[in-house]
C-alpha cells in the first residue's frame, strides 16, 4: 500500500527533524521544508495527503499559508502547529481551513494521533462525499443505458457531464472503427471555430496518447501538462480540463472532454471521479446502441429481401414497395411525427404487401377479373403478412400498420371494419399511398392512370376509403414536388 505523504512548513529545523523522524517511524512519506512561500508552491505542484504547518514564521505566516494553499486545494487536510495557542488563532485558523491543533513542546503520540485523526477524518468525508455525488450517477445509468438513438445518447451524454460537473463547454467524438479518424459526436458551449483549432492541433495528439494508455488527462492552472500539451491550457482561456477515456472491454472508443474557462473554480479530483464513473455507462451504453443498430441493419436488410421476394413474384409491382414507402415517409414527415414511429411507418411501407406470398400465382397473377373466392383469398394478405413478422421482435410494431393498410375510412374495409381514427395512423398513411401506387401502375387488367385521374379518383374517395386529412397532404406533397400542376380538390 501507497504511504501518505505529509508537508511540514516550519521554520525551526528541530522541530522539521522532530516531526520528520516521528511520522517517518509510523510509515508515513515525510517532506520537511522551512521556506512557506516553496512550501505553497510545492502543494500546488505535487500531491500531499495531509499540510503541517508552524502559525508564526518570518517571511510568510501558517495563517497566510493556510489561505493560498486554500485558494488552489480545497481538500488538503491542514494541522496548525503553534506554541502560541491562543483563541484567537485558533478561531482565524478553523476559519481558513484548518482541521485542528498541535501545540509545541508535543510528544510522538501526540503527533501521531493528531495526524491519524486528521487523516481518517478527511477519508471519511471523501467517501461521503464520493457517495453523495456518485449515488445520483445510479439514476443517471437509467437515462442513458435504455437509450438505443445514437443522435439522442449523445446528447443525453454531454447533458449529464455539464449538469453534474457544471462544466462550461464539453464535447464527445468517437473513434471511427474502419479508419480510425476522429469524429465530433455532441458538444456543449463550444464554437466551430475551438473545435476546429482543437480539433487541428491537439485532437490526434491527445487521441494517441488516451487510446495507447488509457488514461484520463486532467489538466489544472497550477499543475503540469503531459509532455507536449503546454499550450493546450492556454486555448480559448482554458484552465481546467478533464479528457475522459470512453473504453469497453478494454479498447477506448473515444473520449468526454470538460473544461471551465477561469482558473477560480477548477475541476477537483472528485469530479474528475464522476466523470470516469460516467464514461464507463456511456461507453457501455454507446456500445449497446452500436450492437442495437447492427442488429436493426440486419432485419432491414431481411426486410429487403422480402419485399424483393413479393416484387419478384408479381412483375407489375416492381418497385412499387420502395415507392409507397416513399410517400409513406413524406406524409409522416409532414404530419410531424417523431423519428421512431415514421421509421416503423417505412418499415410497414416496405412490407405491406409480404403477404401476398401466401397468395397462389394463379390468383395473384391473373389478367381477368378475381372471383368471389379468389378475391377472399387475397383479403387475407394483410393478416397473412403480420403472422408472418409475429415472432420478429425488432419490427414488431409494423405489424398492425401491415394488418390494417386495407381498412376504409367507412369502415367498410378488411380484415377487422375499423372505421375513422380506430384505424392506426401508420395504415392510413399508406392506404393513401398504396392506391396512389397501384392506380399509376400499369396491372395485367388495365393500363396505368395518369397524375391527374389518380388524384381525381382519391379525391373522389376521400372520407370514404381514405382519412380525408392524409389525403389532402399528399396532394399538396405531389403539388410542392411540381408532379402535380395544380393543388388536389380543384381536379
Amino acid at each position: 500500500m501507497q504511504k501518505e505523504k505529509i508537508l511540514v512548513i516550519d521554520d525551526e529545523e528541530f522541530i522539521l527533524q522532530l516531526s520528520r523522524d516521528i511520522l517517518s517511524k509510523i510509515n508515513y512519506d515525510v517532506k520537511a521544508i522551512s521556506d512557506g512561500n516553496a512550501g505553497i508552491q510545492l502543494v500546488k505542484n505535487e500531491k500531499f495527503d495531509l499540510l503541517l504547518t508552524d502559525i508564526k514564521m518570518p517571511e510568510i505566516s501558517g495563517l497566510d499559508i493556510i489561505r493560498q494553499v486554500r485558494t488552489s486545494n480545497k481538500e488538503i487536510p491542514i494541522i496548525v502547529i503553534t506554541g502560541h495557542g491562543t483563541l484567537d488563532i485558533a478561531i482565524n485558523a478553523l476559519r481558513l481551513g484548518a482541521q485542528g491543533f498541535i501545540l509545541k513542546p508535543f510528544t510522538p503520540i501526540e503527533l501521531g494521533t493528531a495526524v491519524a485523526e486528521a487523516l481518517e477524518k478527511t477519508r471519511l468525508l471523501r467517501e461521503n462525499i464520493r457517495m453523495r455525488t456518485l449515488m445520483p450517477l445510479f439514476e443517471v445509468s437509467k437515462e442513458i443505458i435504455s437509450e438505443i438513438d445514437p443522435k439522442r445518447l449523445f446528447k443525453s451524454i454531454i447533458e449529464i457531464a455539464v449538469r453534474e460537473t457544471h462544466a462550461d463547454r464539453a464535447f464527445l467524438c468517437l473513434i471511427d472503427e474502419a479508419t480510425g479518424n476522429i469524429s465530433m459526436e455532441e458538444d456543449y458551449g463550444t464554437s466551430p471555430d475551438f473545435l476546429r483549432n482543437f480539433q487541428e492541433r491537439f485532437g490526434d495528439k491527445i487521441m494517441k496518447r488516451i487510446v495507447k494508455e488509457k488514461k484520463s488527462l486532467f489538466i489544472t492552472p497550477e499543475g503540469k501538462p503531459p509532455a507536449g500539451f503546454d499550450e493546450i491550457a492556454i486555448i480559448e482561456d482554458m484552465f481546467s480540463s478533464i479528457y475522459m477515456p470512453l473504453t469497453i472491454r478494454g479498447k477506448c472508443i473515444g473520449i468526454i472532454y470538460l473544461d471551465r474557462i477561469g482558473s477560480e473554480h477548477p475541476f477537483t479530483p472528485s469530479e474528475v471521479e464522476l466523470v470516469s464513473v460516467l464514461s464507463g455507462q456511456a461507453a457501455a451504453a454507446i456500445e449497446n446502441a452500436r450492437l442495437y443498430e447492427k442488429i436493426e441493419q440486419s432485419y432491414l436488410s431481411m426486410i429487403v429481401t422480402l419485399s424483393g421476394v413479393v416484387e419478384a413474384r408479381d412483375l407489375y409491382t416492381d418497385k412499387h414497395m420502395k415507392d409507397i414507402a416513399d410517400y409513406s415517409v413524406e406524409i409522416a414527415r409532414k404530419l410531424n411525427l417523431y423519428d421512431n414511429d415514421i421509421e416503423n411507418i417505412r418499415k410497414a411501407a416496405l412490407l405491406h404487401d409480404l403477404g401476398k406470398i401466401c397468395v397462389p400465382d394463379h390468383i395473384l397473377m391473373k389478367a381477368g377479373k378475381l372471383s368471389d373466392e379468389e378475391m377472399d383469398v387475397i383479403k387475407k394478405h394483410p393478416l397473412n403478412g403480420a403472422k408472418i413478422l409475429d415472432s420478429i421482435e425488432p419490427i414488431k410494431d409494423t405489424r398492425e400498420i401491415i394488418k390494417h393498410h386495407h381498412e376504409c375510412y367507412d369502415g367498410s374495409g378488411y380484415p377487422d371494419g375499423l372505421k375513422g381514427e380506430t384505424i392506426p395512423l401508420g395504415a392510413r398513411i399508406i392506404a393513401v399511398a398504396d392506391a396512389f401506387g397501384a392506380m399509376t401502375t400499369t396491372r395485367p387488367y388495365r393500363k396505368a392512370l395518369s397524375i391527374d385521374e389518380a388524384v381525381k379518383e382519391l379525391n373522389k374517395f376521400s372520407g370514404i376509403q381514405f382519412d380525408p386529412h392524409i389525403v389532402d397532404i399528399f396532394i399538396s406533397l405531389l403539388h410542392e414536388k411540381g408532379i402535380l400542376a395544380n393543388p388536389g380538390k380543384d381536379l
